[in-house]
């Protein structure tokens, strides 16, 4: 019965002396994570909507549309009179799904540049597009000599049957 008792403590102070080490050991991960950037708007946007669209009506083509409304506002590095949307990115999970260039309706009101802009007829539908999540979109102004940019996240895709 001693022998018993004896050896189960033999076992017990193994495993705990087994258990614990005076080094702390890490697991080093051999994947490269991707380093995100930080985006900083490059100018001053007041946004009243933006909206994004597959039409999925029968007896028309699905397409997927984009329009919205937004104000341009004065900044410190380009003058919002001659500063023009030129082109839309559309991402989606980190990829880069659309590269539009929409009809833009300009409005000069004040100090402030209103514009309205939309896709007419639509676009395919990209075989990555996931309707269930929204996009971003990345507006890509050009003020005469630098390319500006703007994002817009969490844009929502609605189905329209």
């Amino acid at each position: 019965m001693k022998q018993m008792q004896l050896l189960y403590l033999v076992l017990l102070a193994l495993l705990l002396f087994s258990c614990s080490t005076p080094k702390e050991t890490t697991k080093i991960d051999t994947e490269t994570i991707d380093v995100v950037k930080k985006f900083v708007n490059e100018v001053n946007l007041e946004i009243e909507k933006n909206v994004s669209w597959v039409n999925l009506m029968p007896g028309s083509e699905p397409k997927f549309h984009i329009s919205g409304k937004l104000s341009l506002l004065n900044g410190d590095d380009y003058e919002n009179e001659t500063t023009q949307l030129k082109y839309i990115k559309v991402y989606q999970s980190g990829e880069e799904l659309y590269y539009i260039m929409p009809k833009v309706i300009e409005e000069l009101d004040g100090t402030v540049k209103k514009l309205t802009f939309s896709t007419i007829k639509g676009l395919n539908i990209s075989k990555t597009l996931d309707t269930k999540s929204p996009v971003v979109f990345e507006f890509l102004f050009y003020d005469g000599k630098d390319e500006l940019k703007y994002r817009e996240n969490n844009v929502i895709v609605e189905e329209v049957h």
